[in-house]
């Protein structure tokens, strides 16, 4: 069976904000995030430009959200060579916002990739910058309680820290 008609129309106005967000800023015109929703699944696309051209593009699977009406949840999928698998650690939910800040978060690199632990997606190696995390956060419902705890780290982290060896970044 299909997705609810409801639930198409949800996904499709979340995937949108969310794909319309790319982390770093910067990187708008070189990385660019699209999507399509079908009867049973909604696919997440990283569009690269084709031999370095940037209006030719080429569409490259990163997830996929696929609705089981029997059982009324979503899977998450990422690609792999031959097709898709199963993402290990959160596979299924009744929550398709639950599975969609899986992706984002990828614990495990299986959508983006990791080099030393470090997710290939972020604008620093160390993460998202502040101002990207309160942005995707805002997406994803997780509003205040994500940009408080941040908040919070960092202030225990700085108060800690003597005032020579501090350091603000811009």
């Amino acid at each position: 069976m299909a997705i609810p008609q409801h639930s198409r129309y949800l996904v499709e106005r979340l995937l949108q904000a969310y794909c319309a967000r790319i982390c770093p800023p910067t990187a708008t015109h070189t990385v660019l995030l699209r999507f399509t929703v079908g009867d049973t699944d909604a696919t997440i696309y990283e569009s690269r430009a084709l031999l370095g051209v940037n209006h030719l593009r080429i569409p490259i699977p990163v997830a996929r959200f696929t609705y089981d009406d029997s059982d009324k949840l979503w899977l998450l999928e990422y690609r792999s060579e031959p097709g898709w698998r199963l993402h290990s650690r959160l596979h299924q939910s009744r929550s398709f916002v639950e599975l969609l800040r899986e992706f984002d978060a990828d614990p495990l690199g299986e959508f983006w990739g990791r080099i030393d632990g470090k997710s290939l997606r972020w604008c620093r190696s160390a993460g998202r910058c502040q101002d990207c995390e309160s942005r995707y956060a805002e997406i994803l419902g997780l509003g205040a309680d994500l940009t408080t705890q941040r908040s919070t780290k960092e202030t225990s982290i700085s108060s800690s820290t003597p005032a020579r060896t501090t350091f603000a970044r811009t």
